[in-house]
């Protein structure tokens, strides 16, 4: 029995860590086809209601090339998922600005933000080592 469970716990181990290594490998994979989806933070200086920040939303969907915009009333920003192919993010942010009359800015994270990477996952855990050695092995 206790066998068993070994070779099962084994075994899901394996399955894990192969489905990391093929999913850093597709995300660190140049391939340069088909749309190339981004994400970009708004932040806006002044509060907003939900009925401006629900306009502002329904219009950037509207863009061509626009695939996801994300409402956060209670720190007053939009998270936008658009193809960096046709669209900038600093011309989303200008385009906000000038058609709105708001004094938004691009969220741009700090040098210490970047070197985390995941800032949600501990560094000295077994998944960030292993993801680091697949992500290292397959970017250089």
């Amino acid at each position: 029995m206790i066998k068993r469970i070994l070779i099962g716990a084994a075994a899901l181990m394996a399955i894990l860590v192969i489905t990391l290594a093929v999913h850093i490998y597709l995300v660190t994979n140049d391939r340069p086809k088909g749309p190339n989806w981004t994400m970009s933070q708004i932040d806006f200086n002044e509060d907003l209601d939900s009925m401006r920040m629900e306009e502002i939303k329904t219009d950037l969907l509207e863009i061509d090339g626009m695939r996801d915009v994300r409402v956060n009333r209670t720190s007053d920003y939009l998270i936008v998922l658009y193809d960096r192919k046709k669209h900038s993010p600093h011309d989303l942010v200008d385009g906000v600005n000038k058609n709105y009359q708001l004094q938004s800015t691009l969220f741009q994270p700090s040098e210490e933000q970047l070197a985390a990477s995941c800032p949600a996952i501990d560094k000295k855990s077994l998944t960030y080592m292993v993801g680091s050695y697949f992500e290292n092995l397959f970017t250089n």
